[in-house]
């Protein structure tokens, strides 16, 4: 009952961290709980992916498409408060500020500057188009499984990030108690927990998004420790909103 319990609030801890609903007030609470909390990441986007394909499938029945799409992207939005895109936009703000990323403290000034640049500005229009051009592609039957699996994935890519890369500001940061904190047990865990809600959801066409969500997860790695030594919460941000994006644009293309 114990390990229940824990379990419990921690699955709270994640809920608070990504989102804007509302938890109760965890008494007695640790930091070790924030990357103790990774695993229930996914389940998190399960939530916030139900909610968006909820507020798609009841808009389907007043609007034809694009509107339902937009409707979704903004429920999406509006529960998390816009935390990923947010991350997205600092990163490409980051990257040209420090001339395509090749002097990190600039690039991690840059980033943690509450202004919108040129570059990033146009880096979330391209990705809000990108994601409604992919949601109206999708088969009408598919739609909110689509949704729901692209929220799954996105939060899965939390999880190797934080198990192998440490944080890299020097200063700290919100994410610093997670870095490198993740074990490989609970990667483990939350890893086996995307691959049977995705199979779930899109049976034999779970594989594409499953295949880009690694490998984007996966470049995202290498090209954070390679300029920057490591990650911060813009750059699970990006990666987030950059596995969402492809997933989305997996599922929507048009494959034999």
């Amino acid at each position: 009952m114990t390990w229940i319990l824990q379990e419990v609030r921690l699955f709270w801890t994640a809920l608070t961290l990504l989102t804007r609903l509302p938890a109760p007030r965890l008494h007695g609470f640790q930091e070790d709980w924030l990357a103790r909390s990774a695993v229930w990441f996914p389940i998190v986007g399960l939530i916030v992916g139900g909610l968006a394909a909820g507020v798609h499938q009841l808009a389907a029945l007043l609007w034809p498409e694009p509107v339902p799409a937009v409707l979704a992207l903004a429920a999406a939005a509006w529960v998390t408060g816009g935390l990923h895109e947010d991350g997205w936009t600092d990163v490409f703000d980051g990257l040209a500020a420090s001339r395509s990323g090749r002097d990190p403290k600039r690039m991690l000034e840059a980033m943690k500057d509450s202004r919108i640049g040129s570059t990033g500005g146009l880096a979330l229009v391209l990705l809000l188009l990108g994601k409604l051009g992919a949601i109206t592609l999708l088969p009408a039957p598919r739609t909110a499984a689509a949704l729901i699996a692209a929220h799954v994935l996105s939060r899965w890519s939390h999880l190797p990030l934080l198990w192998r890369l440490p944080y890299a500001r020097p200063e700290g940061g919100m994410a610093r108690a997670l870095a490198g904190g993740v074990s490989g047990t609970r990667l483990t865990a939350g890893t086996i927990v995307t691959i049977l809600i995705a199979a779930a959801l899109l049976r034999w066409t779970a594989l594409p998004p499953l295949i880009f969500a690694a490998a984007a997860t996966l470049a995202a790695g290498l090209f954070f420790r390679r300029r920057l030594g490591g990650i911060t919460g813009d750059c699970l941000g990006a990666t987030n909103q950059l596995v969402e994006l492809g997933v989305l644009l997996a599922l929507s293309a048009r494959l034999p």
